[in-house]
């Protein structure tokens, strides 16, 4: 009989001293699973998606579009006044410094409708 209450007492205490150790174990490792997702960037869900961009209105169409036939007047007009002086100069004589100002106006002219093109 002494012998059953030992092998009893022997079990009891593994299996109380496995369930401690597994408790504290538990305690100071929480058990790692798959991590909680972030939360979205849009707390309100309540609220409609608004648009990205509004369209322009037409007198701003309207506008953009006469910007860009004025610009495209002025330039086919400089273009033209240098075609002229350039055909009036002689080979022997050098280019004037008028002709070099008409040149980077019509450059200028040139980017600013290329800008305007790209909207």
């Amino acid at each position: 009989m002494l012998e059953t209450r030992r092998g009893f007492l022997w079990c009891a205490g593994a299996v109380i001293s496995g369930t401690v150790l597994e408790l504290r174990m538990a305690a100071q490792n929480p058990r790692r699973g798959l991590p909680t997702p972030p939360e979205g960037a849009n707390q309100d869900s309540k609220t409609p998606a608004e648009p990205k961009k509004k369209l322009p209105s037409e007198a701003i169409l309207r506008e953009h579009e006469k910007a860009f036939r004025d610009c495209l007047n002025a330039l086919s007009s400089r273009m033209s006044q240098l075609n002229q002086d350039v055909e009036n100069l002689h080979s022997a004589e050098i280019f004037s410094v008028g002709i070099y100002k008409q040149t980077t106006e019509i450059e200028r002219l040139a980017k600013q409708l290329k800008s305007l093109a790209k909207g």
